[in-house]
């Protein structure tokens, strides 16, 4: 729901307004979840539906929606390739640049910004999507910057998927380098209809202006928005009350849709988006490498009471189809309580120490596995020491992290594709697991061979024989329209898109 662009239509209300808001009074203030640990809409570690959002609305993208964004480019599609060490790769991509694409500060966009995000998402651990750009040889660029050959060494069929929200290279480090720390408290520069005016954590408010040097054909409908950290349902309803915020955006509580639903004035919508919290088991572990270990520890797993301590709540729930959990009744497991005993080590977990609902999840799996005399403990720490230096060295044994889960085809290859050797840094296939039948499906899904459907059969099949992934909770919110927004729709169950469509709303 968050990835769409801002709709260029003119917003339509069955209220139309009679004057016209002065810039001062053209704010909408949108009340979100705390804010993410960083702003990089690449890393696992940032996702989230305000760094989604906020991407959509300040980062520039060659295809939105799989089509071609009119105002970064002037054309994208396959040419001739050009033969490189006397041998012709089998696909070429040409984006030209529309002379008017510019970033805020006034430098125009290149293929410098290409080639960064290239490189980032080739070399850091723990980046969402990186497979097809694993497949990319060479990004070749014209003298003015503006003409972009990206030379493919295997085919690519949906190659638009590739360089959504460029970032701003002239203001990070060539060799990205900084790819997963330079945006932690920025967009330092924008290419969309708004700019990052001012985040402050000690508030919870982050505060996006439009975007003046924006040369596109609809430009933001309001002048500014701030989004606010919403903690509780009784400050939620205070602030929609009052008139400090319109629009809600956050992870529901025990009460949250009774709550909105009874005040006036107010749609209340429950939407689930494509994303779990899923536990994998790493191949690289001494423990998990076998198979009837895997098997035996994902018995263990009571997937909706770990949703149910995760989120902190039993209503408005999103659990994923799983498997009956063994019970103690049936007795002790085999395996594990002596891998884990006396003569063991306990299994870890790891987890990304800013993530709450990842450490409820892993505490209450420590919990569980007591229960079967199977000793496990957390490790918390970054995502990007997790993927790039304890999973590949077999340190941590299982993850537990936010992972998108639609299914499409790079997105499958990406979760599957085999590391370039088991001790790389781990970016998509965080479990390492590989075996050249699941190699051979994940890249003819990058090549268009295999049809999505047949790919989530085939690797579902692969997924319940070795028990590598288990998702256990899946992301579900609630949005509540208030007073004061003109948006997509009047009818909030018939918006396509939540904040990341911000610049089409304006003022009633």
């Amino acid at each position: 729901m968050e990835e769409p662009a801002p709709s260029p239509e003119t917003a339509t209300s069955s209220v139309t307004p009679t004057t016209t808001p002065s810039r001062a009074e053209a704010v909408i203030n949108v009340g979100v979840d705390p804010l993410p640990g960083g702003f990089n809409p690449h890393m696992q570690s940032d996702d989230s539906t305000l760094t989604r959002s906020l991407a959509s609305l300040v980062l520039p993208s060659a295809f939105r929606n799989d089509a071609m964004d009119e105002d970064l480019l002037v054309s994208a599609g396959p040419v001739e390739p050009t033969p490189m060490a006397g041998e012709t790769l089998p696909q070429t991509i040409r984006y030209v640049i529309s002379p008017e694409a510019q970033w805020s500060d006034g430098t125009p966009i290149t293929g410098a910004d290409f080639h960064y995000l290239w490189q980032g998402m080739t070399g850091t651990p723990g980046v969402i999507g990186s497979a097809p750009y694993r497949e990319i040889a060479a990004i070749r660029t014209s003298p003015d910057g503006r003409t972009v050959d990206v030379d493919f060494v295997t085919v690519v069929a949906d190659w638009q998927q590739l360089f959504r929200h460029l970032l701003p290279s002239h203001l990070l480090q060539s060799d990205a380098g900084d790819f997963s720390s330079a945006l932690i408290d920025d967009l330092p520069a924008s290419g969309g209809r708004y700019m990052i005016s001012n985040i402050d954590r000690s508030r919870g408010v982050v505060a996006v202006n439009r975007n003046d040097r924006f040369w596109g054909k609809a430009p933001a409908q309001t002048d500014r928005v701030t989004f606010r950290e919403i903690r509780s349902v009784t400050q939620g309803v205070e602030q929609l009350h009052t008139g400090q915020i319109s629009f809600l955006d956050v992870t529901p509580a025990e009460t949250s849709f009774e709550a909105y639903s009874l005040m006036l004035d107010t749609q209340v919508r429950l939407l689930d988006q494509p994303r779990e919290l899923t536990l994998t088991m790493s191949t690289s572990s001494s423990l998990l490498e076998e198979h009837a270990v895997r098997a035996e520890l994902h018995s263990l797993l009571d997937v909706p009471l770990i949703a149910r301590l995760a989120a902190g709540r039993s209503a408005d729930l999103n659990v994923p189809p799983h498997t009956r959990a063994r019970s103690v009744e049936q007795g002790p497991p085999e395996l594990l309580p002596g891998l884990t005993g006396e003569e063991g080590r306990p299994l870890r977990l790891g987890v990304d120490s800013a993530d709450d609902t990842a450490i409820a999840a892993a505490r209450t799996i420590v919990d569980l596995l007591s229960r079967f005399g199977v000793a496990a403990e957390v490790t918390t720490t970054d995502l990007a020491d997790l993927t790039g230096n304890l999973l590949p060295a077999g340190e941590v044994d299982v993850v537990i992290a936010w992972e998108r889960s639609a299914g499409d085809p790079v997105e499958l290859a990406d979760q599957w594709l085999c590391p370039p050797t088991p001790e790389s840094p781990r970016a998509g296939n965080l479990s390492g697991y590989c075996t050249g039948e699941t190699d051979v499906m994940a890249r003819s899904l990058l090549n268009g061979d295999v049809e999505a459907s047949e790919g989530r059969a085939f690797f579902a099949g692969e997924n319940a024989r070795e028990h590598v992934l288990v998702p256990l909770l899946g992301e579900r919110r609630v949005l509540v329209l208030g007073e004061g927004i003109v948006g997509p729709d009047p009818d909030l169950d018939n918006w396509t898109a939540g904040i990341s469509t911000v610049a089409s709303w304006r003022k009633q």
